[in-house]
């Protein structure tokens, strides 16, 4: 059998398999606090034992042979103290028990159970189209910004073929722990993000020149790489159709960090059925992406509900999903199906949009993705509410992040079309917290005045558009941001006022006074991750701004 039969063979296999081929045999876990840190057991002689004699109870009747820290790489004490156990039981029944009788155990939850959303039963051996980049609008986006090697797109996934033509160069760090058996999912999902574009072979990808952060399917994995200073991270996978608290904690954590998570949304009989939620991408602060066809139809056949994709009130925003071209191995390209290859678009315009303009908080970044999308309700009239923004947009989404100069003004000088974006309400707006659509003012509308909201510019009357360009009081940059060394704070003002350096936690880690007859100063940081950066005059905050260190 030659080796190209071999792979067809093994992907054929692959594809044979169910949706869910997660198998718990007889081993079970659940999500767990132990109140105090001297409750967990340790192993003794192959035996699990605790100074708790109810723990050790509940040991011995469940036959618990597995306690481990769920999420080590937390900073947060609630999360340090949850603990992952595993048994030959139902758990169902040990977390009832851990309800009704243990003091020593609290708000037992199920654990996350990794599944990969994609849809691979329409793998083909032709090739002949790439329909998804061009319908958004990759090309555009690609005059404003190609992307940047310091900027790294985080994939949470199974593993990767790392010799892969298109993932050879682009890989930045690679997990050392990823024992996962399945590589075609994951390469498919980084390939589609920003596997390696103008090279003269194999396909483009719409995060073009950004580098890749691959590591294995964990909310610990990605919560390390929030914590690493990623920008933004894909995880096109599920963990449960329900909410999660613990879930949700990482989940802010990670956004608290300054990372954004983009999630699969679920592909139509995930979680049971289309309208059903399906977690991470139903958390609050995640951008969950469903898919829409290359005529914008969110019905991958026209008139059949039951071939969508997943729509409710917690998806976002809709990339290309359905008969998309990708790369599950080398030298081997075909289509699939699946919000899993939706995601990654998403994810890959924003490491653009990182790249152009890495002073942007993840609120501007939603709601620039927000505003550029494309309305495609005309062509889904059945799915009203259900697909939020609409279908992204990535070269309108880099016009507007090149416009964006980071202090909450729009640079009028780069684009005539400002009066598009002019919003009144502000927010995130994900995954359920809708603020509403964009508001255009009508020709004659003028605006008066402007106040920072979250670091957001809301408008209203009277004023002409053309000063808006002068309203920031001071300029400040940073640069290089990102950074792998020190990075410069230069500034215009001509009084003294005070910077302040705060890491992810908030904690102080520098203070500087910046004198009048100054007007540069460097920011030396030891470790790597996401600071803030606060310029006060008298107490009140004058400037803020954000600083990546690698």
């Amino acid at each position: 059998m030659t080796p190209f039969i071999q792979k067809l063979s093994a992907i054929f296999t692959l594809l044979c398999l169910p949706f869910f081929s997660y198998s718990q045999d007889t081993v079970e876990q659940i999500w767990v606090t132990f109140e105090s840190a001297e409750d967990v057991p340790v192993a003794i002689e192959g035996k699990l034992k605790s100074k708790n004699a109810s723990v050790q109870t509940l040991i011995d009747q469940y036959s618990i042979i597995d306690v481990m820290q769920a999420v080590p790489t937390s900073t947060k004490e609630a999360l340090q103290k949850v603990y992952e156990v595993s048994c030959h039981c139902d758990a169902e029944a040990l977390s009832k028990e851990i309800e009704t009788r243990s003091s020593a155990l609290t708000k037992p939850l199920p654990a996350p159970v990794y599944t990969l959303l994609n849809d691979p039963d329409d793998y083909s051996l032709s090739f002949q189209t790439d329909y998804a980049l061009d319908l958004i609008n990759a090309k555009e986006a690609w005059q404003y910004s190609i992307g940047d090697e310091s900027t790294i797109i985080g994939v949470s996934d199974a593993n990767y073929y790392i010799t892969h033509e298109e993932l050879e160069r682009k890989i930045e760090y690679l997990d050392p722990q990823n024992f996962s058996t399945n590589y075609y999912h994951s390469t498919a999902v980084a390939i589609t993000a920003a596997g390696d574009t103008d090279n003269g072979k194999g396909k483009s990808s719409i995060g073009y020149n950004c580098k890749l952060s691959l590591t294995s399917i964990s909310y610990s994995k990605a919560l390390q790489m929030s914590q690493d200073g990623i920008r933004v991270i894909n995880l096109s996978w599920a963990t449960g159709c329900s909410p999660n608290s613990y879930v949700q904690s990482i989940v802010d954590e990670i956004y608290e960090n300054g990372t954004i998570l983009v999630a699969a949304a679920g592909n139509g009989s995930t979680c049971g059925g289309p309208t059903n939620q399906v977690f991470p991408a139903a958390c609050d602060k995640v951008i969950s992406v469903s898919s829409v066809g290359s005529n914008d139809k969110h019905e991958r056949i026209d008139g059949d509900p039951s071939s969508s994709h997943q729509h409710n009130s917690t998806v976002d925003i809709c990339a290309p999903g359905y008969n998309v071209a990708l790369s599950p191995f080398p030298e081997y390209y075909n289509y699939a199906s699946g919000t899993s290859f939706a995601a990654p678009l998403v994810s890959g315009t924003i490491g653009l949009m990182i790249s152009l303009r890495p002073c942007l908080t993840n609120e501007e970044i939603i709601e620039i993705l927000r505003m550029s999308s494309d309305d495609i309700y005309a062509l889904n009239p059945s799915y009203i509410g259900q697909l939020r923004w609409g279908r992204l947009n990535a070269g309108r989404a880099l016009e507007l992040t090149e416009m964006n100069d980071c202090m909450g003004n729009w640079n009028t000088t780069t684009s005539p079309n400002l009066d598009t974006m002019i919003v009144f309400d502000t927010g995130s707006g994900i995954s359920g917290n809708d603020t509403g659509n964009a508001t255009e003012p009508e020709p004659e509308q003028t605006i008066s005045h402007e106040e920072h909201v979250d670091n957001k510019l809301v408008f209203s009357d009277n004023q002409d558009l053309s000063d808006l360009s002068e309203i920031a009081e001071i300029t400040v940059s940073v640069y290089p941001n990102p950074t792998s060394g020190s990075a410069v704070l230069q500034w215009d003002f001509n009084e003294t006022m005070t910077l302040s350096v705060l890491d992810a936690r908030g904690v102080l880690v520098d203070q500087q006074e910046l004198l009048s007859e100054m007007n540069k100063t460097d920011i030396s940081l030891e470790e790597s991750g996401v600071y803030f950066l606060r310029i006060t005059r008298n107490n009140q905050q004058e400037w803020f701004g954000k600083l990546i260190k690698f």
